[in-house]
C-alpha cells in the first residue's frame, strides 16, 4: 500500500499539473505568438536602422550612401 503521506503530495502534484495545464495556452497559441514577436523584432530593427541611416545621411556622415540611393533609383526607373 502507498504510504498516506505520499499519496497526499501525489494528489497535489496531480492538481497542480491540472491547474497548470488548464492556464497555459496550446502549442499553436505559442507558435504564432514566437512568429509575430519574431517578425515584429525584425520590422522594428529594420526601422531603427533606417531612421539611423537617414540621419547620419542628413548629417552628412554617409555621402556615398545618397549616391547609391540615386544609382538604385536609376536602376529602378532603366526597368520601367
Amino acid at each position: 500500500m502507498i504510504d498516506p503521506e505520499l499519496k497526499s503530495h501525489l494528489e497535489k502534484i496531480e492538481d497542480e499539473l491540472l491547474h497548470t495545464r488548464r492556464i497555459s495556452t496550446g502549442i499553436w497559441h505559442t507558435l504564432w505568438r514566437g512568429c509575430f514577436y519574431g517578425a515584429g523584432y525584425i520590422i522594428g530593427a529594420v526601422i531603427i536602422i533606417v531612421i539611423a541611416g537617414w540621419i547620419l545621411n542628413i548629417i552628412g556622415v554617409i555621402p556615398a550612401f545618397s549616391l547609391e540611393v540615386s544609382d538604385f533609383q536609376k536602376a529602378l526607373e532603366n526597368i520601367r
